[in-house]
């Protein structure tokens, strides 16, 4: 996403831009505005002419030695924002220097450095700006100086956060490995990751040395040869304009300072997500709209837990939206297992965080239906998908140590679901039953007061589990719930995931890329490829009779224990792009029997049976349309 397109997207950004450029031009036009050149006293200046109020000669009133209000406002703006500029330039050199280097090298090194910013940190910033300033004297140099060598220490411990996150990422491992200096890392490859921070936190440093400075000035250690809008407080204040009511002299300056630093704050927040792409999108941001509802009634099977109909995922890219799931459309009944599989990057995930209204930010459902017990899911309220959440559908997630509060012990995490959708039901009452689930899956009840990290990976992955029991949903989604196990913990999952299935009657949707266990706990599979349905029907006829060449492939990619003789075939290629889809058939690029139609459209799903069906030209003959 291009900087302006990321701004566009906070209009309290653009307004803290246009508010702070308004206070720029001011001060670089500020002889071509002004009224009244310094010392901004008229010619005819009389006696009545102190602390007189607003006139269509001085629009904004003179102040107790006849100088024009108005003209003092437009020239303060050069001092006061050349402070904030170079005071902030400053601060942030300085921290995000000692920053870098503290996260970087770590050690004593970086021990010392922040034990210095620990220093500096409890020591009050005004209590020092003012000792040294009345030390060093009031001038504007030293001013700047003292701001700036003092406001360093918040940017030096931000940046340090950030770069010891991207010290221990593996690109800074490779380019040491290399062979590269410190220096030549920590300047080519981590200040590019950390500027975006330091420059967002540069313009909210600037409003904090326009403070500083106004709150100098105010008690009088301003520099007297200068007009600045802390001065013009100063000189209001103790020359008698507040018992003269002229509100006209101190209403100005205060108001300009509030101007800037508003400014400032709104722009800062909004280029810390411009400039980062990491950072999470703004929490004041509306959220996606809603897309159109399909025209005509959605038919769905008797006794279907979930219907998905054309859904369409789409992710913000950099010109326009990158189409991650196109038009993807199953069912699942209830009690039936359906699995989900296709290469990493095939949409697998999304497809289903789309259809349960989980997406991450930056993510949006752009088209379809998803209906669940006569409710569509993607056109419903917060409020109503709480109450269906985890009631009617739940949800394994792939990691279990990051789905688990790493400081709530696993006993309280599965109380607080179980008291979310039974707020009746007593603490107690809620502990004993989180004992029983996870005696279900095979963790003995006594370690629901341990955290997750006392649990084995199996056993924090049978413990998400217990938590997606939690409610007796009618659907859980399973994603990659084997991933990052052993053999043996591997097959203990399974085996747990069928017992349950047995026992509570739930439907499950199993997201994997493991084809032996689709083949072993599932009913029926829905083979996803480029982010659409390349095929589907139940277990038996799609891995005895695939009829789409990548479920043929991926079958033939994966080993069979009733033929271990067979010769293992990889597929060329991978998965295309999001910002790179053939216009043609997503698997054409790999297809070894592609032909000159499959690369210019992309192939209708095709009528096999009864819940069968595949998308390739290649089935189009007289036998498949009549259903032979």
């Amino acid at each position: 996403m291009t900087f302006w397109k990321a701004m566009s997207r906070h209009p309290r950004g653009i307004v803290g831009a246009t508010m702070l450029a308004v206070a720029i031009l001011v001060a670089i036009f500020a002889a071509q505005i002004a009224t009244y050149p310094p010392p901004f006293i008229p010619e005819d200046l009389g006696i009545d002419d102190i602390f007189a109020p607003p006139s269509p000669e001085h629009i904004l009133g003179q102040d107790d030695a006849g100088k024009d209000v108005f003209s003092q406002l437009v020239y303060g703006s050069r001092v006061s924002l050349t402070v904030g500029f170079a005071g902030a330039l400053i601060s942030v050199v300085v921290g995000g220097m000692v920053g870098l280097f503290a996260g970087y090298y770590g050690g004593r090194l970086g021990n010392g450095l922040m034990r210095l910013t620990d220093f500096f940190l409890v020591i009050p910033d005004l209590a020092l700006q003012i000792v040294i300033v009345a030390i060093l004297g009031p001038s504007l140099n030293n001013i700047i100086l003292v701001i700036g060598l003092l406001g360093w220490t918040t940017t030096a411990r931000l940046v340090r956060a950030q770069t010891l996150s991207v010290r221990n990422r593996k690109f800074v491992s490779r380019a040491e490995a290399v062979g590269a200096s410190n220096p030549y890392i920590i300047f080519k490859h981590v200040f590019p990751q950390v500027m975006p921070l330091m420059l967002a936190n540069m313009v909210l440093v600037v409003s904090l040395a326009i403070l500083s400075e106004s709150t100098l000035a105010f008690i009088g250690l301003g520099d007297p040869t200068v007009v600045s809008w802390g001065q013009m407080l100063y000189f209001a204040f103790n020359r008698g304009a507040v018992s003269a009511g002229a509100w006209w002299v101190i209403l100005p300056p205060g108001l300009a300072i509030v101007w800037v630093v508003l400014g400032t704050t709104l722009l800062g927040n909004a280029l810390e997500d411009a400039l980062n792409p990491r950072s999470a999108r703004h929490y004041l941001e509306k959220p996606p709209p809603l897309p159109p509802k399909l025209e005509g009634p959605v038919e769905v099977p008797e006794h279907a837990a979930l219907s998905i109909r054309d859904l369409t995922v789409t992710y913000e890219g950099t010109s326009e939206p990158l189409v991650a799931v196109e038009d993807v459309s199953f069912d699942v009944l209830e009690g039936e297992a359906v699995g989900l599989v296709g290469e990493s990057g095939c949409g697998k995930t999304t497809a289903m965080l789309g259809a349960l209204r989980l997406l991450a930010p930056g993510a949006k459902v752009a088209h379809g239906t998803v209906m669940h017990a006569g409710e569509d899911l993607v056109r419903l309220s917060d409020s109503e998908l709480r109450t269906l959440r985890w009631d009617s559908f739940s949800v394994v997630f792939q990691g279990a140590m990051n789905a688990l509060n790493p400081v709530k012990k696993v006993g309280w995490q599965l109380s607080e679901a179980i008291l979310t959708h039974a707020p009746e039901m007593s603490r107690e009452a809620a502990e004993q039953r989180s004992g029983q689930l996870l005696d279900v899956v095979g963790i003995p009840a006594e370690r629901a007061g341990d955290y997750p990290h006392q649990f084995s990976g199996g056993m924090r992955q049978r413990a998400m589990i217990a938590l997606a029991l939690a409610a007796d949903p009618i659907l859980v989604v399973a994603d990659e719930p084997t991933t990052a196990l052993d053999v043996m913990i591997q097959a203990q999952v399974i085996e747990l995931l069928r017992r349950i299935r047995s026992e509570t009657g739930s439907a499950l949707v199993l997201i994997t890329h493991d084809l032996g266990l689709v083949a072993e706990s599932c009913d029926r599979v829905v083979v996803m490829y480029g982010g659409v349905v390349v095929e589907q029907g139940t277990v038996a006829e799609v891995f005895h009779d695939p009829r789409h060449p990548y479920t043929q492939l991926l079958l033939k990619a994966f080993p069979d224990l009733d033929d271990p003789e067979r010769e293992l075939v990889s597929i060329p290629g991978a998965p295309p792009r999001l910002d790179q889809l053939p216009p043609g058939c997503r698997f054409a690029p790999r297809c070894p029997f592609a032909f000159e139609r499959c690369n210019e459209h992309r192939p209708e799903l095709v009528q096999l049976g009864s819940r069968r069906e595949a998308a390739c030209y290649l089935l189009e003959s007289v036998e498949v349309a009549a259903g032979v």
